[in-house]
């Protein structure tokens, strides 16, 4: 287990809420689709995307986002994905645009009850780097700062288990209501067992290219046509059960 008590002699870090998330509208109940593509020219499906859609830019046009997923020790959040549980949470820290992280971070609960998702998105701040911590100090800190309401999903999932690295293009519909993100050069880094983050030994999923799109309810059979004529069927693809498969931390199964 991660958390505990800190030994002699060490200081823990302050991590302090400095965004709750109420800015972001997205993050409220959506569907959420996903199309995956084990052979696709990235360059013509960005082509399709920009002709269909508008393309939206948070910080960069192209990020580089990365997330360290915490799961308990027998990877029961890996396994409620593989069984299809309709109610199950995935646990993970994210950060953008830096190979390590720094002060600024984010701590997210995503949730599925059904075909419905949601996502709990807190903004931190931590005195020192992220990537300057343990496993341990930064169980620590989440366990201080975060509400009551999310502290069962920290207890609960407890263990550093993959490093999940992409790239990743916004786009939206001519209306905004439909959003989509193109995701590809995936890569994975095991976690089990290690104090800090490790970037050693990286996994790539080779060619594989996701698009996930959120819409409102009623509206999912939109999607297939912002990027036509490619043609992909919708269904599951974790890229935390991808890893833990690359990985060879689970048996493997065909659907994810």
């Amino acid at each position: 287990m991660i958390s505990g008590v800190q030994g002699p002699g060490s200081q823990d870090p302050q991590f302090r809420v400095v965004d709750w998330g109420s800015t972001r509208g997205d993050l409220a109940s959506r569907k959420e689709i996903k199309f995956a593509f084990a052979h696709a020219d990235v360059d013509v499906l960005r082509g399709l995307l920009e002709m269909n859609c508008h393309r939206r830019i948070y910080n960069k046009e192209v990020s580089s986002v990365r997330s360290v997923y915490f799961d308990d020790a027998s990877l029961s959040a890996c396994q409620d994905n593989l069984d299809g549980l309709g109610l199950r949470r995935k646990v993970r820290l994210r950060w953008y645009d830096s190979p390590r992280p720094g002060t600024t971070f984010f701590f997210e609960i995503k949730w599925r009850r059904s075909r419905v998702t949601g996502k709990h998105r807190l903004q931190l701040e931590s005195t020192v780097p992220l990537g300057h911590l343990t496993y341990r100090q930064i169980a620590a800190g989440l366990e201080q700062a975060v509400p009551p309401e999310f502290l069962g999903g920290v207890l609960a999932c407890s263990e550093p288990t993959v490093l999940v690295q992409y790239q990743r293009e916004h786009f939206a519909s001519e209306d905004g209501a439909l959003r989509l993100t193109l995701d590809y050069d995936i890569t994975f880094n095991d976690q089990t067992g290690k104090r800090t983050l490790s970037t050693s030994f990286p996994r790539r999923a080779e060619q594989l290219v996701v698009i996930e799109g959120k819409t409102p309810v009623g509206r999912e059979s939109e999607l297939p046509r912002l990027f036509y004529p490619f043609r992909a069927r919708a269904g599951r693809c974790s890229k935390y059960v991808q890893g833990c498969r690359l990985l060879g931390l689970i048996r493997d199964h065909v659907a994810v």
